[in-house]
């Protein structure tokens, strides 16, 4: 659940905010093709969202659609943290790493997100909550981590504000990286179905359960969807992706993004 549901009030009010992600090469144009309303509403230029000044103007605290898009994120976290290659050495979670990911509080997660993104030894880091060997999954996680940093509650623009920003944005740091990423080794690395396993502690965590994982977003929805833009299929993104990475189901790149896209409306659905 996002930090904010948590505390049932928004996040403090940032002094800046991250900005919004560009397509790089010729996934602009896929993206621009596939979604060409969304992609004139949100553009394809490094921008930095602003604070409002003036709080009198913000809307009374609710559940939005963008606090969902950091759930995905949580999800995504715990499943890549429990992932481990198959036919590779085993790896435990560390102990304390588990303590500081299965924290349930607004607070926790909070200090995650900071070592996510401050960490100094980059090394170690990836030990601790990565196996090895998914290690060239830090950027993304890290890309997708300093997106949800930022509360938008106390965004000042207003097509910062729409429900659909902050799961665009997710969306092309997504795209870029399977882009960027898509004939490296580890992307076809098959996936154990056990989780690993906690350091010292004798009860193994549970699995994720895929029916949670892989279910797309509700047709409730799809009028927020329309407004900006999603009525093209997301599988169209993926065309220049070979076929040999989209084919088997273990691998890490049909289920890391199978888990990610579906949340965030990737593939919409009809």
């Amino acid at each position: 659940m996002a930090r904010a549901l948590r505390k049932d009030r928004p996040m403090a009010k940032p002094q800046i905010f991250p900005p919004s992600p560009v397509l790089r090469g010729n996934g602009a144009s896929v993206y621009e093709r596939c979604y060409p309303d969304r992609f004139k509403l949100f553009g394809n230029r490094i921008e930095m969202p602003t604070t409002v000044a003036d709080e009198t103007v913000l809307p009374v605290f609710a559940h939005e659609l963008r606090h969902d898009a950091e759930s995905c994120f949580w999800v995504f976290f715990w499943w890549i943290v429990h992932a481990a290659p198959q036919g590779k050495e085993s790896m435990c979670i560390d102990d304390f790493v588990w303590g500081v990911i299965s924290n349930g509080s607004a607070g926790g997660r909070h200090h995650l997100i900071l070592n996510l993104l401050d960490c100094e030894d980059e090394g170690e880091f990836r030990n601790d909550y990565i196996h090895p060997e998914y290690h060239q999954l830090l950027p993304l996680i890290i890309s997708m981590a300093a997106l949800i940093r930022k509360d938008y509650h106390w965004v000042k623009e207003e097509k910062y504000r729409h429900p659909e920003y902050l799961h665009d944005a997710l969306q092309r740091v997504i795209l870029n990286f399977v882009l960027e990423n898509k004939d490296a080794p580890f992307m076809d690395l098959q996936k154990l179905p056990e989780p690993r396993q906690v350091e010292n502690v004798f009860v193994e965590p549970p699995p994720v359960n895929p029916a949670l994982v892989f279910v797309c977003p509700s047709s409730s929805r799809g009028e927020k969807r329309k407004a900006a833009g999603s009525s093209v299929h997301g599988a169209h993104l993926l065309s220049d992706v070979p076929s040999s990475h989209k084919s088997g189901c273990g691998s890490l790149i049909v289920c890391y993004i199978a888990c990610i896209a579906s949340l965030t409306e990737f593939f919409p659905v009809k």
